[in-house]
């Protein structure tokens, strides 16, 4: 099992020369783990983007064990009309030894 160390907001590029930038949240696990969820949140052209938020109060996992991370209806797309896709929304449960906390990514864009 992995202790929690920190649960806090993160944004990171997948590396220095990446074009690819991400806002979301990050784990680290006494062991080393870095759990990443986040949300691209670049624009080509003239999209809007989402957004990763949690409603917990993620403090009082701090010390606990992780025992597993798990998306959950992950397709709950919406369409306005054939052509134009408007998002969807995810949820990200974390379940640890003093309970679950959850994480959901609002999408919304047009390209």
């Amino acid at each position: 099992m992995s202790k929690i160390i920190l649960i806090e907001e993160f944004s990171w590029r997948d590396d220095k020369n990446s074009w690819n930038e991400y806002d979301g949240y990050r784990i680290i696990c006494e062991d080393g783990k870095d759990i990443r969820m986040g949300i691209d949140n670049g624009q080509s052209c003239c999209e809007d983007w989402g957004y990763l938020t949690t409603e917990d109060n993620l403090e009082k996992f701090v010390g606990a064990n992780l025992l597993k991370v798990e998306t959950v209806d992950e397709a709950l797309n919406v369409k306005i009309c054939p052509d134009v896709y408007e998002g969807g929304i995810m949820f990200i449960n974390v379940y640890t030894s003093k309970g679950m906390f959850q994480f959901v990514a609002y999408n919304s864009h047009n390209g």
